[in-house]
């Protein structure tokens, strides 16, 4: 006998312990029962028929007894139903499984909602505490409310198994899980809260991506990118409850971050995404602004803590002193004013992260911007230098540090000039001056006094860490998507790998298939007979579905299927293709540059092929080349390609010239060899 069994025969309710237990509670009055069933009863007091008419002076006392899976006859007795509730919950709840024959008591009691809700959640939080399977534990959810429905409906109770179905989706489940359509209506109806669907992504990402590798990140993000995908798609079928958040990409980013690698792993990871297994655009634009904040955290609140009490002046005029002998000896005098850094960590929409500013020259994520014009870090030049003026040259030493005294008026040689009257001592004191320039640019971008020199080196420091954010580099999308780590099998096929030796195990499903085909045969071969019709009653009618609803989900449950998920390998010949295309798009790129200057001809000709004699990239004055402005001026123009100028014209007091910066190496070599000869 089974255990199960076993403890049904103990816990049976016989006749002779309800009377025995009803006359020990009732002290031998008479009694009836009011509902009973195998191992419970409830009984109150028989009142005489006058009593309907004199309520009042009779009165009602009430006993539940029930026999517990100890075998323990339990009773308890009360002159109020409502104080037999806690007895009936736990005489209903003792037991693994839900009883449905102690929802006979409930008519007798007005608390019944709230002792039926009680039960469901009591029996629901078993479910989720014992399940490993995501799908299982669903379906013995659905099965329990299919059992309680009615009753649920007949009360007005509104079952809250939202919480539940949360606690579930935090279980192990295959990848893109196949449900049947009375488990998606049954979701839809009691959809998991945020935590819940937020632990189901995160289930889902693990299966089709892998543990975080810090060799492969290419190969996680490209696999990320394609399960968001079908995660958006599966849930128009089977979940439309479920919202993918925005920012999944990016939260995958910044747990990957904090558990392995650092940020030029990662960096270079987005990299390799892009370009060899196509990394889409807006994961792409996602994975920048994400780049962007990371950088931007780790340097800018330690300048921003460094520069805190800063004395910064920015020079905004300079004069030459005619005199210096009259004026302490200094050469030029500074017009400056107060200056302040200001963190602004804004995007604009071109993509370019603002840093912070000094006056009018504001620190972005790809250079230094002064009013219309922007600078890349590569042409930023800085210089530091260490001044002792006077007062007669910069007037402001508040935070400055004294260094000394000087006089007013001095001789050629050094010393005070005594003969000069009301020649009086003037104050020195140290400046650290920072000098910033742009290579191409004929005046300096900005200048800075700083009254100390730390304050002024930890400025050019936040100016070398800040070139880090333009390595930041936009890559084509080339490639095909990475195959999905999950690869699950059939069931059945896993228990056979597992017991090789069962050659002959079948399944629940196969076997009733196999009845089915053997009495198909037999009832070929005798002679059929009539059966009468006899009519099935409505009560056991509705048996028999919910044990035919129960017993094909144990079938489905035996032989249950994971679906196989992956993604087709790429194929060689598209391979070729996509690494050929960028060579063509060079090659292109150089005929047409050769073919605009094979066009050319006389003066025109030898002005180019002097120029591609000379390095790319490197600026050149005209003098140098022995050219004209003119001359430049009418060539330049006409070689291009792609919307791209060859040569370039650099304005200013000494114009300069360069050719090649848009163009990539191979290009420019092509095109040395082709022409530098013609010179």
């Amino acid at each position: 006998m089974s255990d199960s069994r076993q403890r049904e025969f103990i816990s049976f309710l016989s006749a002779e312990d309800v009377i025995e237990k009803a006359n020990e509670s009732l002290e031998g009055k008479n009694w009836k029962p009011l509902a009973e069933t195998s191992n419970a009863a409830l009984i109150s007091l028989k009142t005489p028929l006058v009593a309907s008419f004199f309520k009042k002076f009779f009165e009602t006392k009430y006993a539940f007894i029930y026999r517990s899976v100890e075998d323990e006859l339990i009773s308890s007795s009360s002159e109020k139903l409502s104080d037999l509730v806690d007895t009936l919950f736990q005489a209903a709840t003792e037991r693994q499984t839900l009883d449905d024959s102690f929802f006979v008591f409930l008519d007798y009691f007005k608390e019944a909602p709230q002792i039926l809700e009680k039960n469901v959640l009591h029996y629901s939080s078993l479910i989720a505490d014992k399940s490993d399977s995501l799908l299982t534990s669903l379906r013995e959810l659905k099965n329990l409310h299919e059992r309680v429905r009615r009753r649920a409906d007949q009360f007005g109770l509104n079952l809250a198994l939202n919480e539940i179905v949360s606690r579930l989706f935090s279980l192990e489940c295959p990848l893109l899980p196949t449900l049947e359509s009375d488990l998606v209506d049954f979701l839809s109806k009691f959809p998991p809260d945020e935590e819940g669907a937020s632990k189901f992504l995160d289930n889902q990402i693990v299966l089709a991506v892998g543990e975080y590798d810090e060799s492969s990140v290419e190969v996680q993000l490209s696999r990320l990118e394609t399960i968001i995908k079908e995660i958006k798609r599966y849930s128009l079928t089977f979940m439309k409850w479920l919202t993918v958040p925005d920012n999944l990409f990016v939260s995958y980013l910044e747990k990957g971050f904090r558990r392995y690698g650092t940020i030029a792993t990662w960096l270079e990871g987005i990299k390799e995404a892009r370009t060899e297994y196509g990394l889409g655009q807006s994961h792409w634009e996602q994975a920048r602004r994400w780049y962007f904040e990371k950088i931007s955290s780790r340097i800018l609140p330690s300048f921003q803590k460094a520069m805190a009490g800063w004395a910064c002046w920015t020079i905004i005029e300079e004069r030459q002193i005619k005199d210096p002998l009259a004026h302490a000896g200094e050469t030029m005098r500074y017009s400056a004013r107060r200056s302040e850094f200001r963190i602004i960590k804004c995007e604009e929409s071109s993509g370019v992260f603002d840093l912070c500013s000094v006056d009018e020259l504001m620190i972005t994520s790809s250079g230094l911007k002064k009013g219309e014009r922007s600078f890349p870090f590569n042409s930023i030049r800085t210089q530091l230098e260490e001044l002792r003026l006077s007062r007669e040259a910069f007037l402001d030493s508040k935070d400055a540090i004294f260094v000394g005294y000087t006089w007013k008026y001095l001789l050629p040689g050094g010393g005070p000039d005594k003969e000069a009257k009301n020649n009086e001592r003037i104050e020195c004191f140290n400046y650290y001056c920072v000098t910033v320039s742009a290579t191409g640019f004929g005046v300096p971008l900005i200048k800075l006094f700083f009254a100390r020199e730390e304050s002024a080196r930890t400025f050019i420091e936040f100016l070398k860490e800040a070139r880090i954010m333009s390595s930041w580099k936009e890559y084509p999308q080339n490639g095909l998507p990475a195959p999905l780590k999950a690869k699950t099998k059939n069931r059945s096929e896993s228990e056979d790998q597992i017991n090789p030796g069962e050659a002959n195990h079948k399944t629940v499903e196969e076997l009733i298939i196999q009845n089915m085909v053997e009495e198909s045969d037999e009832s070929e071969i005798e002679e059929t007979t009539e059966v009468p019709v006899v009519p099935i009653s409505a009560e056991l009618l509705e048996k028999i579905n919910s044990l035919h609803y129960e017993l094909e989900w144990s079938t489905k449950k035996m032989n249950e299927v994971e679906w196989t998920y992956f993604f087709p390998e790429r194929e060689k010949e598209e391979e070729d293709i996509k690494i050929a295309e960028p060579l063509q798009e060079e090659m292109t790129g150089f005929r047409e540059l050769e073919a605009k200057i094979e066009a050319l001809s006389g003066k025109t000709k030898r002005t180019v092929c002097k120029i591609l004699s000379c390095e790319p990239e490197r600026e050149y004055s005209l003098q140098e080349l022995g050219l004209t402005f003119w001359s430049v001026f009418v060539v330049a123009p006409k070689v291009t390609s792609g919307g791209k100028p060859l040569i370039e014209v650099i304005s200013g007091d000494v114009p300069r010239l360069v050719w090649g910066n848009n163009f990539d190496e191979e290009t420019r070599e092509l095109l040395k060899a082709r022409f530098a000869s013609d010179d």
